[in-house]
């Protein structure tokens, strides 16, 4: 059986799982392609995780926002080194009764714009170094805040000592993190339960597909990525096509509005990005695609 070794897939990544080794296996289901995912998850989490076959993955860049969704648990009463449930308990706290009362409210001042310093065990690199690491090692590394924004969070469901909540915030927000900030506005220790992303960009869960689906069906699970990338089309003659596969700057159409990014396409396939100014077209990126997979190179420019 022929399999498509160019685009994109929506897995829903079971928890348990690196999203390195879920993309080792999902390479080896399409016989050993290069894959590369739009993102990570840490290894109890699951849902959405994107994966690029081939040179597809040089094409996330041109995918638009980059915003994730999420539905999570936040318990109270316990924090962990790692700030979920996988980690050691350092701190506990008697919940008392009613002590949600105030969670809608601490929930809306969380939206916006907000300071995130990320965790000891996650894999940003301090100095070369990544910080799990050091954390394994119970070295403390001064690592920097940065800035995530939190578009909306929203209370789901109250527990005794826990609660359920949707976000949506911008790429490299952690929720592990988020979870101890509303802890700490509440006034108690918290850390992540479960954590399930519902959305990435543009990919939903409701379109993500199973490890069972996956392997069933591999060709089917492949998405174009002329499906997704919002990205205006250039179409080229065999020539210049063949010229600007080789990256040589080409004539643009009369008719092509000026692009900082299009995609370019030989016929119905994506031969690489490229960008649109006074009649020309000049390759950002190059690359090929077919059934077999895709070869690319780098522009000359």
């Amino acid at each position: 059986m022929s399999r498509a070794r160019f685009g994109f897939v929506n897995a829903c990544k079971p928890p348990g799982l690196t999203s390195a080794s879920f993309g080792r296996w999902v390479s080896r289901i399409y016989g050993g392609v290069r894959v590369g995912h739009w993102g990570t998850l840490d290894p109890a989490a699951c849902g959405v995780l994107v994966m690029g076959l081939g040179h597809a993955t040089r094409l996330f860049p041109y995918l638009g926002s980059d915003e994730k969704s999420y539905v999570f648990e936040l318990r109270a009463g316990v924090r962990t080194d790692t700030g979920d449930a996988q980690g050691r308990v350092t701190e506990r706290a008697a919940v008392a009764d009613g002590w949600a009362r105030s969670l809608e409210a601490v929930a809306a001042s969380l939206v916006g714009s907000l300071q995130q310093r990320p965790p000891m065990y996650s894999a940003v690199r301090v100095d070369g170094k990544r910080l799990y690491k050091s954390a394994r090692k119970g070295i403390d590394v001064d690592r920097p805040a940065r800035e995530v924004q939190i578009f909306s969070l929203r209370v789901l469901g109250i527990q005794r000592d826990g609660a359920r909540l949707a976000v949506r915030c911008s790429a490299g927000t952690y929720v592990r993190t988020l979870c101890e900030q509303i802890g700490e506005r509440l006034g108690l220790p918290a850390h992540l339960g479960f954590l399930l992303r519902t959305a990435a960009g543009p990919f939903a869960l409701a379109d993500a597909v199973t490890p069972s689906r996956l392997s069933q069906g591999p060709d089917a699970s492949v998405i174009d990525p002329l499906r997704v990338l919002a990205l205006p089309r250039v179409s080229l003659e065999a020539s210049a096509a063949n010229a600007f596969r080789h990256g040589n700057v080409v004539d643009a159409s009369r008719d092509q509005h000026d692009a900082a990014a299009a995609i370019v396409l030989d016929r119905s396939r994506i031969i690489g990005v490229g960008r649109v100014g006074g009649g020309r077209l000049e390759p950002i990126r190059v690359l090929d695609s077919d059934a077999e997979g895709a070869t690319g190179i780098e522009a000359k420019v």
